[in-house]
């Protein structure tokens, strides 16, 4: 099992960050990164419209959502 590293704090001055969401079937793991590639934090929502909003509310709350991508399910 793959470990990652633990939060990193925010500035109150943080820029932007970035959302990646690895997509499954029941449940989606959201990671968010700064814009210069720092691991911030992640959850996994489930794939549900409330886990949506549940997730980008998250997100939302680590700092200026610039961006977002998705992976790919074919």
């Amino acid at each position: 099992m793959t470990r990652m590293p633990g939060p990193v704090p925010l500035d109150q001055d943080t820029p932007d960050i970035v959302l990646g969401v690895d997509t499954h079937r029941d449940v989606h793991v959201a990671a968010v990164v700064t814009a210069g590639g720092v691991f911030v934090e992640s959850r996994s929502f489930p794939t549900t419209a409330d886990g949506y909003n549940q997730l980008l509310d998250w997100a939302r709350t680590l700092g200026q959502l610039s961006r977002a991508g998705v992976e790919c399910t074919g």
